[in-house]
């Protein structure tokens, strides 16, 4: 079966399943009416006696409250009062005919009669001391009650007379059906025109949706999903309508009916109270939302243009006009959010104000780690330690800074390296910024060579010299220096001082210098190695100049000339 057929049949089990429901509903509805012909088993007594002494006890006949009584008589509690009045009712039920119901007043209250005959009494000490109530109004308000269980009573007894209720029943249940059905040929046939749209879109452009992040599905079940939720609110409010005219179609479920449909109105008005209600409030946030907005759009414009050179203000430059910018603009916004908090619908339950504890309680767990960063980023970009374009090096990372965000800081290393790292660790390294000072001499750079005492120090410096000389890279107006930085038991520890024009390069240019130095100390028969020793060796250890091209250095060396390169190659 394909997917419109399974996706057919899926409709037609849910719109036979709400209707078999609906049919269960109504069949208990109606196998409810033989309760009130039994008038002795009305659920009225049973509370009453659950009742603690002294405390009010509601009367009610054929599920229809009546009135409350609160008043003690004779000793008899409000409780043990509607046990009384629920077995006299019940005898005067028994006889059949007529029943009418009047209301005689007598000393401290109203008697109720049926037929004439004392039912129960109304006292002044009944009426609740919290409303604005007489007695005579009690009365009136729980003979009318009466009468009107009465009644019902009398119709459920009738069975000529729930025959309309049945017939109306069931045409609802007919409507209520066709009107489901109805509302899934609808969701279908929006779904359809949304997927083929979706379709008609991917051929036009070429677009493939099977790789989307919702697979084979693709976005139109975006579209479709907010449609198939407005559908079943709108299925879910014609079976509670339903519900609520059906039970009031049968006598015993009647005020059933009468309080879901009480409460459908009393939900609605409420809800359009509070939609009314709301509106100026909407519009005061919609008014600051707005102002935030314009503000917003003013300020990247400025900080755009000191970005761009447009505009020049002594205290942010061009490294930091985007990130301030940023940092204003979020400030604006929380400013605006916090300025329309109290307008917002909702704002002063206390829903509204959990879910807010909550989810600051979360961000403050939760963002301390990223709250260090960024306050490191911040500090700096601010105080310009680092900056893009120049070449650093943090701990054991060196290499050009591509970007400082506000949490984590991306440099390019010279093996084309891209790495990462945290704001927080650099903020806690030290930081040495080898292209801050380039332009007013180039970067310095030291490389260290021990020889042993029996070779002269002012022939080692001149060995030094002359490798450097033979190497590129180097800031000429800058002389290189040869410095002795320590004098060991066995040998002279030589530090080579020169600079370096480009710091990029000077991983490279150090490579050139050290396969010099070795060039220039082998011409020179003087050995590069530290004498810790018991004796001299037999021969010094240095590589004679006809072995420098041997194979493959002399391959290396030919391949390197017909490029074009210089250096220790040729």
């Amino acid at each position: 079966m394909n997917e419109r057929g399974r996706g057919h049949g899926a409709v037609g089990r849910v719109a036979w399943a709400r209707f078999v429901c609906a049919l269960g509903v109504l069949t208990l509805s109606m196998a409810s009416l033989a309760a009130p012909a039994q008038p002795a088993a009305d659920p009225a007594s049973a509370p009453a006696a659950a009742e603690p002494e002294g405390a009010p006890a509601d009367l009610v006949v054929a599920n229809r409250p009546i009135v409350t009584l609160r008043a003690p008589v004779l000793g008899a509690s409000p409780g043990e009062r509607v046990a009384a009045i629920t077995e006299r009712l019940d005898a005067l039920l028994e006889r059949g005919g007529t029943l009418a119901v009047s209301a005689n007043e007598i000393e401290g209250g109203y008697l109720i009669q049926v037929n004439g005959e004392p039912a129960f009494r109304v006292l002044d000490a009944d009426v609740a001391p919290d409303q604005n109530q007489t007695t005579r109004q009690l009365a009136e308000q729980a003979t009318a009650h009466l009468t009107q269980a009465l009644s019902e009573i009398a119709e459920a007894r009738n069975a000529r007379a729930l025959l309309p209720a049945i017939g109306w029943s069931l045409l609802a249940t007919a409507v209520l059906v066709v009107l489901l059905w109805a509302l899934s040929r609808l969701l279908r046939w929006i779904a359809a025109r949304v997927r083929a749209g979706f379709e008609r879109r991917a051929a036009r452009y070429g677009t493939d949706w099977k790789g989307h992040l919702l697979g084979v599905a693709n976005p139109a079940v975006l579209v479709v999903a907010p449609l198939r939720f407005a559908v079943w609110l709108v299925a879910l409010f014609f079976i509670y309508t339903w519900t609520g005219f059906v039970l009031q179609r049968f006598p015993y479920t009647r005020p059933w009916g009468e309080a879901l449909r009480s409460n459908l109105l009393s939900t609605l008005g409420d809800i359009g109270d509070s939609v009314l209600r709301a509106i100026p409030g909407l519009l005061f946030v919609a008014l600051i939302f707005l102002l935030a907005r314009l503000v917003v759009r003013i300020v990247r414009a400025f900080f755009e243009s000191v970005y761009q050179g447009r505009v020049a203000v002594p205290w942010v430059d061009q490294t930091t006009a985007r990130p301030t910018g940023r940092i204003v603009s979020w400030a604006i916004w929380l400013f605006a959010l916090v300025a329309a908090y109290p307008y917002i619908p909702g704002s002063e339950s206390e829903a509204f104000k959990g879910v807010g504890v909550f989810v600051g309680l979360m961000l403050s767990i939760g963002s301390s780690g990223v709250v260090n960063q960024a306050v490191s980023g911040l500090m700096l970009m601010y105080t310009r330690v680092l900056r893009p374009g120049e070449f650093v090096q943090i701990a054991d990372t060196e290499g050009i800074v591509k970007s400082i965000g506000f949490l984590t800081t991306r440099i390019e290393t010279v093996r084309r390296e891209e790495v990462s790292i945290p704001n927080a660790v650099i903020a806690g390294n030290v930081t040495r910024n080898l292209s801050r000072l380039a332009p007013e001499g180039g970067v310095r750079i030291a490389t260290k060579v021990t020889i042993g005492y029996d070779a002269p120090w002012r022939q080692v410096h001149a060995m030094l010299l002359l490798a450097a000389e033979r190497t590129g890279g180097f800031v000429r107006d800058s002389a290189p220096r040869v410095l002795q930085t320590a004098l060991h038991d066995f040998y002279v520890e030589y530090t080579l001082l020169v600079a370096v024009a480009e710091p990029a390069r000077r991983a490279m240019v150090l490579s050139e210098l050290h396969a010099n130095i070795q060039d220039v100390f082998n011409e020179n028969g003087v050995q590069i190695m530290s004498p810790n020793y018991e004796a001299d060796p037999a021969a010094p250890k240095v590589v004679a100049t006809a072995d420098w091209f041997r194979t493959p250095a002399q391959r290396h060396a030919a391949a390197a000339a017909g490029r074009g390169e210089g250096g220790t190659a040729a």
